[in-house]
């Protein structure tokens, strides 16, 4: 697929992580043990044969440098294509005559990338959101846009919940999107959910962005995409493995629990389309005498000699003795010591529970406690 051209949308726009989001954006949050959320997408679009893929930023995107580095992880240091960093100084004035300087959503930043797409040579644009947590055939989805001939492809889902920030849709029997709604307000009538992937010729999508901007159009979804509808075929991709938007905290602690799950795990993970991730050299984890584990993912290079159920635990965490961890997620250098006691709790990077500590939160409701504190 090398007529194909790859666009990460990899920052926050609705998403709301509360303290995991502090230092960095929803796409390089970490995710199952060792992943970051990025990774997913990513890996999505490498599996397909997409190798020409831009990353459009704005602010907090530290992390996600640090861990994307070269590409080379995913396949992607290239000298004839590869991963292009799209960083938030493309959005100023003099980067492009479609740019107003003022940064307001997902059109402006893709004005701001105006000239990378003018100078790409690709025939199609593969447009998602870097906050999807879904293994998708993207190969197939583009084949499915080519067969249809409709000017733009959406990849959707049946949707079970309502949330204010997500995008419904209702399509005929060919698959058409006959409407299009943002938010809860549908009254049942929209029964999928877009998942944020969009199928469309580079020149359309270009086309689509001068006109938004020139009517002053700021949101993607609401304006874009409606606008498209009246004068486009949209067409829409039925996704219905499992896959998530990560919108706050609870829809965080909820991934990270489902893949704990066998089943979720075989829709996930797949042998034919594995997920790609930045890879540590670290030595196995250690179980002492009286450690016990049950239902767990343990990643390399913890120490444990406490319980610890139905849990996540990343790199590097200590679990000393009498500590008991449940329903909980502990990410990188995290420290539990003596006769502590967590339930759906999230600890952030490098966090330290004291001796003797009990914090418990709720699954709708997880507590999460930012990075490198003290509690």
């Amino acid at each position: 697929m090398k007529n194909i051209l790859g666009l990460i949308i990899a920052f926050d726009t609705d998403n709301d992580l509360r303290e995991l989001t502090e230092h960095r954006t929803v796409a390089a949050v970490p995710f199952g043990g060792r992943y970051r959320i990025v990774d997913f997408m990513l890996s999505n679009m490498v599996n397909s044969g997409i190798y020409k893929i831009g990353l459009l930023m704005k602010d907090k995107y530290q992390s996600l440098i640090d861990h994307i580095g070269t590409g080379k992880d995913w396949d992607l240091s290239r000298k004839n294509a590869g991963i292009t960093l799209l960083p938030p100084y493309s959005y100023s004035k003099k980067a492009s005559p479609l740019v107003t300087g003022e940064y307001r959503g997902k059109i402006d930043a893709l004005a701001g990338a105006i000239d990378y797409l003018q100078k790409n040579r690709a025939d199609y644009v593969v447009l998602a959101d870097g906050d999807l947590i879904a293994n998708i055939p993207m190969d197939e989805v583009v084949d499915a846009h080519e067969a249809s001939g409709n000017d733009i492809t959406m990849v959707v889902t049946k949707h079970n919940d309502e949330n204010p920030f997500i995008t419904y849709c209702e399509m005929n029997r060919k698959h058409e999107i006959v409407d299009i709604r943002v938010g809860n307000n549908n009254d049942g009538k929209c029964k999928y959910s877009a998942l944020g992937v969009y199928v469309m010729s580079r020149q359309y999508l270009i086309h689509l962005i001068a006109d938004c901007v020139t009517h002053n159009c700021t949101h993607f979804e609401r304006e874009l995409l409606t606008r498209a509808l009246t004068e486009s075929n949209i067409g829409a991709y039925v996704f219905n493995e499992y896959n998530i938007k990560v919108f706050d905290a609870k829809d965080y602690f909820q991934a990270n629990m489902d893949i704990l799950d066998k089943e979720c795990r075989n829709e996930l993970f797949l042998r034919t389309r594995p997920i790609f991730t930045r890879i540590y050299d670290e030595s196995p984890a250690y179980y002492g005498d009286k450690a016990e584990v049950c239902d767990s993912l343990v990643a390399d290079g913890c120490h444990i000699e406490g319980r610890v159920v139905n849990s996540i635990l990343f790199r590097d965490v200590l679990i000393e003795k009498d500590a008991e961890i449940r329903n909980s997620i502990i990410m990188e250098n995290g420290r539990i010591l003596s006769g502590s006691s967590l339930a759906h709790i999230v600890l952030d990077r490098g966090v330290t529970i004291r001796e003797g500590r009990t914090m418990m939160g709720h699954e709708n409701y997880p507590v999460v406690i930012a990075k490198r504190s003290v509690i």
